[in-house]
């Protein structure tokens, strides 16, 4: 069994594997790419921008932890896998999958690894790099910027890269690691301008992406391909692309590359952009799984539905529905059809009575059946009869969901500020905890389970904004150095842990680590902003020796008996 790693750096939010592996390879001091790889992953270099890449359960052999947790860990927070997992479900005729693509894929027919005519290469947002620098310490490469067919930044609206500006060499090359945005260019040795390209992007090339990364956020569960096909199939019949009892894919394909441009769609899927255009929709199985790339699903799931979460609660109804499959219409009388409109209808009045405002979508989960006979036979009653609560409730919703967006945006805006403000006051430190940082908002948000949910980017900042105990004792200890040679004392490892607060061991051991002499210091001008940026030191910083001392203090309290016990094991 291979050694335990002693350090890999924790992920960044939306970051790809490769791209924490690059930032591996670079603090680890490795001299070349090759001795990183065996470190890892136990092998030669291979591949590691695809979709999901391989050797996956090597690394995470490597890691703390239990096997199969990391290997989740690293599909779910690492590879793109969240985003194509919705279109790998496993027909209930399928085979089982294999043992070795047990846990996070065991829902899924197969494990990706590359898209057809779109693989090697890897797309950077100059303006997301500057902007993780400032955030983060560091930028790196995001993985909704990799997704198949996206060709633009949804937050800068701004045109992704996958070559050097100066020099046009690619930045990413078989078997091998990423240089940028951390180092400069392997041709041309320049390093990437932190400005923006400034190119023009059009608004579906900028809806597209956001819809991309949407849905790869929306942390949908595989569906099986029949219910995927059913829900493309009844959207499509609710825009009226309907010929007799079966929908009209040809003139929906038609009208879909009319409302889209062929122009944008050249950019998003290869096969389209080749003139293959006979069959290019086609909601048919190819080995128990629906016949289309990943990039022709996006672009559909855009189009009929608008946002990933509308498309997530569409295919949650239909599945809800029981997996129903339109029947085809059998012959009956006009007599009998005449007496299940009225029957039909009752029902349907019936439930608006009990409940006014509820949505054409709510009536197919109460009255499948009933719904069904009416949108083949009296649909323009049904859509008048329904439409006015159907307006409501989307607008309320949509209001709804505008607020929490807004206050979400705001709130993760607002926590930088606070914390920084908070991080470069004066005087005597005071650690950035996230009750202080919370308390600082305009609006109150409290720290729970579902604010988290609610809020993902106001907690997502909070998480990164808040200040580690080590970071906080390495401020302390300038500080103390500081107000001995105010009140002319001795400068010695004693006094600094009586003045600082810190404990002895936690004292020497960031003095060690920053190189700081604590005579010479004293006698200068500390500035603890820049000297803290020359240890590398910044607010998430977990310590010189992790492994050795864990967390000294506060919550993250860890006894020395339990401590020991654990080195013992």
């Amino acid at each position: 069994m291979p050694a335990k790693l002693l350090f890999f750096p924790p992920t960044f939010p939306d970051e790809t594997l490769i791209s924490r592996v690059s930032r591996y390879h670079l603090m680890s001091g490795n001299r070349t790419d090759q001795s990183t790889f065996i470190e890892l992953f136990g092998r030669a270099g291979f591949g590691l921008g695809a979709v999901v890449p391989p050797h996956i359960g090597e690394l995470a052999l490597r890691l703390p932890g239990d096997l199969d947790t990391n290997v989740v860990a690293i599909h779910w927070e690492s590879t793109l896998l969240p985003a194509f997992r919705p279109f790998l479900g496993r027909s209930s005729k399928s085979p089982s999958p294999p043992s070795d693509e047990a846990g996070e894929g065991a829902g899924v027919s197969h494990l990706p690894r590359h898209v057809v005519g779109m693989s090697g290469e890897a797309k950077l947002c100059l303006s997301c790099a500057n902007d993780d620098e400032k955030l983060h310490g560091a930028g790196y490469w995001h993985r909704s910027h990799q997704i198949p067919g996206v060709t633009v930044c949804y937050k800068h609206q701004e045109a992704l890269i996958s070559s050097c500006p100066n020099c046009r060499y690619p930045f990413q090359h078989a078997n091998r690691l990423l240089s940028v945005p951390w180092g400069s260019c392997y041709q041309c040795k320049q390093r990437l301008s932190k400005a923006g390209q400034g190119q023009t992007v059009s608004e579906l090339e900028v809806a597209f992406a956001r819809y991309a990364h949407d849905l790869l956020q929306e942390n949908m569960a595989s569906v099986p391909p029949d219910i995927l096909m059913n829900t493309y199939r009844e959207k499509i019949r609710q825009r009226g692309y309907v010929r007799k009892s079966q929908i009209d894919l040809k003139s929906f394909q038609e009208a879909m590359i009319r409302y889209l441009g062929e122009p944008f769609i050249r950019k998003v899927d290869p096969a389209f952009s080749l003139n293959r255009t006979s069959t290019w929709l086609r909601l048919s199985y190819l080995q128990s799984a629906l016949d289309l790339p990943i990039t022709r699903h996006l672009l559909m799931g855009m189009h009929l539905f608008g946002t990933a979460s509308h498309f997530h609660i569409e295919v949650q109804a239909m599945q809800n529905a029981g997996h129903i499959t339109l029947r085809k219409k059998a012959t009956q009388s006009h007599a009998s059809q005449n007496m299940l409109r009225d029957e039909f209808r009752q029902k349907i009045t019936k439930e608006l009575k009990k409940n006014p405002t509820l949505s054409m979508e709510k009536l197919w989960k109460k009255q499948v059946r009933t719904m069904a006979w009416l949108f083949e036979h009296d649909k323009t009653w049904l859509n008048n009869t329904v439409t006015a609560g159907v307006s409501r409730e989307t607008d309320a919703l949509a209001s709804k969901i505008q607020a929490a967006d807004a206050l979400d945006r705001e709130g993760a805006r607002q926590i930088e500020e606070v914390s920084r403000k908070l991080f470069e006051q004066t005087g005597k430190p005071q650690r950035v905890t996230i009750s202080k940082i919370l308390t600082g908002l305009s609006k109150p948000v409290a720290s729970t389970a579902g604010n988290r949910e609610r809020y993902p980017l106001l907690f997502a900042a909070l998480d990164l904004c808040k200040e580690t105990a080590w970071c906080f004792s390495a401020r302390r200890i300038l500080w103390a150095l500081g107000e001995l040679d105010r009140f002319e004392e001795t400068i010695t490892i004693g006094n600094i842990v009586l003045r600082s607060a810190v404990g002895t061991r936690a004292v020497e051991e960031i003095l060690q680590f920053c190189g700081w002499d604590g005579e010479k210091l004293s006698k200068t001008t500390i500035n603890p902003k820049l000297l803290l940026a020359k240890a590398g030191i910044t607010r998430t910083w977990r310590g010189p020796s992790e492994n050795k001392l864990g967390e000294f203090a506060g919550r993250g309290y860890v006894s020395k008996g339990t401590r020991r016990k654990k080195w013992a094991i």
